[in-house]
């Protein structure tokens, strides 16, 4: 067949059923195929699901003996002789050749199995105590949806059974009142919709990854198949068209190179298309937990004040505080991946953040752990400052240092160093970087490296490759990534078997650092009035109680409209404006309607999370700082005494 007849690109449109997202048409036969490629991409996380679920349906437990210790045996017999054991055993089946065939009906089972030893919880627990459990339902319908890698149609059939299941249980068995029927049906059907969304976006985009890579594979045969049929011609050709031939073949390879550059674009596109699915998933997750953890860390402040020093209750109270504070931790890294997070950026040095990183207790106590490795620094003197969150710059020193201490198995060495470096051109690393002038962090070991494979997605959010037994989430990287990405720079990675290299660029800052005093505790006392307002009543709670410990004039309201129902008659030093507070105003439209009651009204934003452009947009409007839930006593008494100062 002569060149110019043959067809060497394929436009052909995926076809999939708009329900079941099967291929079908003349598309049917690639089906099958697209099973397999979806259970070999799918096994690692189905896996590392069934560990999750298995440690947080045990660890849940404690949910158990705190809310209902009179039932906790019949709790503790179905999560620990029935579900857990089970979970392992899903766990070990899925090494056999039997899993792949049964794997998405074994998964759907054992979510199932889950759902229902959560209703059967709710049933036997009376309310108010059953309440707690029904978040539990929540978390397996998201667990279903998210993260058991079920497919679409699958993942459906076995929530909704699950619905059916605890309306049936709910009306038959529990004889559960009307009102609160209606509730719990209006939420799981939220959580039910969201998680079909999540779960259909999820397929629809491995199955067009999958579309693409045989489209890909096709035109690549497909030019093969050309390139041969000219170098046959060439052979025939008299002296008079070798010019011409070399043409050709010069043309094809520019086409072969197009190809992989478009291969590459698609590969980076999906890649920041499941990182920002997963982001948005996480942050809205972790805007709920701060404002639970507010109460958490906070309560046990105030009660503290009230405690003798010699209270029975005070060790217990400030245990209760430190978990608080590292769940508060584990929220920030979702929010740092979710990237929608308003962090407050101010000017550093980055080497007093590193020194003050290495003087922290959890670096010395991750040293300790590694006798044998030797940690060395090297930081360039005299560097420019850095605009940026010292916060989310430590936590980044955190994670590249701990990954490089478990990255080498015996003895070796680590090396911190700080540079400066000019970027003269666009440059393309990771993620592309403008040009302009860098600081540089770097953190070396001479650890056994990174597979090729595993470079491609040490950046994904939940991928690992550490051993049991050893720490590690699966966030700590993808954390990294996210905050340089929000920091307006990049992090490159050089690997091979003498060790790796994580390099973080960070863009240098032309403005001043401000000369700010610290404030100390017996300086937090206030004679102002406050107007605080949020939605969430223990929010309200918190702020007010802690306001008044520091002899402040409280009052607190729990919307935007009245905020400005209250300002209209009254006048206030200073508001603490919740961001997100629906289904009315939110902390933006609130401002601003108060800033037309009371020009220049000081007022200090709080949210667990919010885009950044909103909380920019109102610190523009006049708005004087920014404070992230959950807050201590001290970080809320220091912000406030500076800005009505």
């Amino acid at each position: 067949m002569p060149l110019q007849e043959r067809n060497l690109t394929n436009h052909e449109k995926m076809h999939l059923h708009p329900f079941t997202l099967v291929f079908h048409g003349k598309q049917k036969h690639l089906e099958n195929d697209f099973l397999d490629d979806y259970f070999k991409s799918s096994l690692s996380v189905a896996r590392i699901s069934c560990l999750v679920v298995f440690l947080i349906y045990a660890l849940f437990g404690i949910l158990d003996q705190y809310l209902f210790p009179e039932q906790k045996e019949i709790f503790w017999l179905f999560r620990y002789t029935l579900f857990c054991p089970l979970s392992l055993v899903v766990f070990f089946v899925s090494y056999s050749s039997l899993f792949q065939k049964r794997m998405q009906a074994i998964i759907s089972g054992l979510g199932i199995l889950a759902g229902a030893g959560v209703i059967a919880m709710i049933v036997l627990a009376p309310p108010p105590v059953s309440y707690s459990y029904y978040a539990g339902l929540i978390l397996v319908f998201m667990a279903i949806y998210t993260l058991s890698k079920l497919r679409f149609i699958w993942a459906n059939i076995t929530c909704w059974l699950l619905l059916v299941m605890y309306e049936y249980a709910a009306i038959v068995i529990a004889d559960t009142p009307a009102h609160i029927l209606i509730n719990n049906i209006f939420f799981f059907l939220a959580a039910n919709a969201i998680g079909m969304f999540s779960c259909y976006t999820m397929e629809y985009s491995a199955r067009l990854n999958f579309f693409m890579q045989r489209q890909l594979e096709e035109e690549r045969e497909q030019v093969q198949h050309a390139r041969q049929m000219l170098e046959e011609r060439v052979t025939e050709r008299t002296k008079q068209l070798v010019d011409a031939n070399i043409k050709i073949t010069r043309e094809m390879n520019e086409r072969i190179q197009a190809e992989e550059d478009k291969r590459q674009v698609q590969t980076e596109l999906l890649r920041h298309q499941k990182m920002e699915s997963l982001g948005l998933m996480a942050g809205g997750v972790a805007h709920d937990l701060n404002n639970i953890l507010s109460g958490i860390i906070s309560y046990p402040e105030l009660i503290l004040l009230d405690l003798p020093e010699d209270s029975n209750l005070k060790q217990p109270i400030l245990e209760i505080k430190k978990s608080g504070v590292r769940a508060a931790a584990v929220v920030a890294d979702l929010l740092t991946m979710a990237r929608g997070v308003a962090s407050k950026h101010e000017i550093v040095c980055i080497n007093d953040l590193v020194k003050t990183y290495l003087s922290s207790p959890e670096h010395k106590e991750q040293a300790s752990f590694y006798p044998r490795i030797n940690f060395k620094t090297n930081l360039e003197p005299d560097l420019p400052d850095c605009k940026c969150s010292p916060v989310h710059i430590q936590k980044i020193l955190m994670n590249l240092v701990n990954n490089a201490f478990e990255a080498i198995p015996q003895s070796g060495t680590i090396t911190l160093s700080t540079s400066r470096k000019y970027i003269t051109d666009k440059t393309q690393m990771n993620s592309p970087l403008d040009k302009g002038d860098y600081l540089l962090i770097c953190v070396q070991d001479d650890g056994s490296g990174i597979s090729k494979e595993a470079l491609q997605h040490i950046f994904e959010p939940f991928y690992t490759k550490k051993e049991m037994g050893r720490s590690g989430t699966g966030l700590g990287l993808a954390v990294v990534w996210s905050t340089v990405q929000e920091h307006r720079g990049t992090v490159d990675v050089k690997s091979d078997e003498q060790g790796s290299t994580f390099t973080v660029y960070l863009p240098v800052t032309q403005e001043k650092m401000d000369a700010l005093g610290s404030t100390g505790k017996n300086s937090l006392q206030g004679t102002a009035s406050i107007l605080v307002v949020d939605d969430e009543k223990i929010q309200r709670d918190i702020s007010s109680k802690i306001l008044t410990q520091f002899g402040y004039d409280v009052h607190t309201v729990q919307s935007g409209e009245h905020a400005i129902t209250y300002l209209q008659k009254h006048s206030t030093d200073l508001i603490l404006l919740d961001m997100l507070m629906p289904p009315g105003l939110n902390g933006y439209q609130t401002y601003k309607e108060i800033s037309l009651l009371h020009p220049g009204q000081k007022a200090i934003i709080v949210s667990g999370f919010s885009k950044s452009a909103e909380v920019q947009a109102t610190l523009q409007l006049g708005a004087n700082d920014f404070l992230k839930k959950p807050y201590s006593m001290e970080q809320l008494g220091k912000i406030i005494k500076q800005v009505l100062q």
